[in-house]
């Protein structure tokens, strides 16, 4: 969950995160970091080396390559609740009885006038 939220932040606040690696203890971490920040980091630190290692590449369509993770789901939930008669409302949000009748009710509303 922890590196989740990393994730989650390094895509909000659109910085990369870097994989570095104490040559003195061989210990392994990562940090979200500005290009400029990260050169600095480097010389401030010369025992701190950078992990190379495969990018991680996003791509694919949902539900043929790879499933969304529940997070992102509960989020498009709670979007589409409450946001109940957008196209996103209609694909996520809440499925019971009740939110179908009146989905129901406003389209044939809409239909009318």
């Amino acid at each position: 969950k922890m590196l989740f939220l990393i994730y989650l932040k390094a895509m909000i606040i659109n910085m990369p995160l870097y994989t570095f690696r104490d040559t003195d203890s061989g210990y392994e971490f990562e940090e979200l970091f500005t290009f400029s920040e990260k050169d600095e980091f480097l010389k401030e630190n010369p025992s701190i080396v950078q992990v190379i290692g495969a990018p991680n590449i996003v791509s694919g369509i949902s539900g043929i390559t790879h499933k969304n993770d529940s997070g992102f789901n509960d989020l498009m939930n709670r979007i589409g609740n409450a946001n109940p008669h957008s196209p996103l409302g209609e694909k996520y949000g809440n499925k019971g009885i009740k939110e179908a009748k009146i989905r129901q009710a406003v389209d044939r509303a809409k239909a009318k006038g």
